[in-house]
């Protein structure tokens, strides 16, 4: 029995050994996950305060939001309204332009614009005064010289007529 019993020692030694350096070899890696654990640790709360800034962002967003809506809503409005103003006026100038093209000049529309020729005072010259009336040439708006603009129109009629002339042109 004593070579049975050396030889059963020796097995549990050489057993012993791989398990003593097993063990180490798992105490290391108890100590890598130990170290990532607190690298772990650290980006979760990293994520977490980085989750808190973005919901405030977010909020800060919505509030942003509904400023800018709310006063895209107001230019919104204010436009409907200028729309709803230029189609009026769009739609007397249209009128207007009717009148002036079905007519054709007429002879009291003649006659005014002979009148407000005047000579000077040398009496060769001949110096037109402007008329308060626009002035049809050829019956038709918007060829060349066919009406002048009156006196005391605003910029936006005046800038509405050119328009219509070149519409029609």
């Amino acid at each position: 029995m004593d070579r049975f019993q050396l030889g059963l020692e020796i097995a549990l030694s050489v057993l012993l050994l791989v398990t003593i350096f097993y063990s180490l070899y798992l105490g290391r890696a108890l100590a890598v996950i130990r170290r990532d654990r607190g690298q772990l640790d650290a980006l979760i709360m990293s994520l977490e305060s980085s989750s808190a800034q973005a919901q405030s962002g977010i909020d800060h967003l919505r509030q942003t939001t509904e400023m800018v809506g709310r006063a895209l809503g107001k230019t919104v409005e204010s436009g409907k309204v200028l729309k709803q103003e230029l189609t009026a006026l769009c739609e007397r100038s249209e009128a207007a332009a009717q009148v002036l093209e079905g007519g054709g000049p007429t002879q009291l529309q003649r006659a005014q614009g002979h009148a407000s020729m005047a000579r000077a005072d040398d009496g060769d010259i001949v110096v037109p005064r402007p008329s308060l009336r626009p002035r049809v040439d050829e019956g038709r708006l918007g060829s060349v010289g066919t009406t002048k603009t009156p006196v005391g129109k605003s910029a936006a009629e005046r800038e509405l007529l050119r328009a219509l002339r070149q519409k029609q042109g």
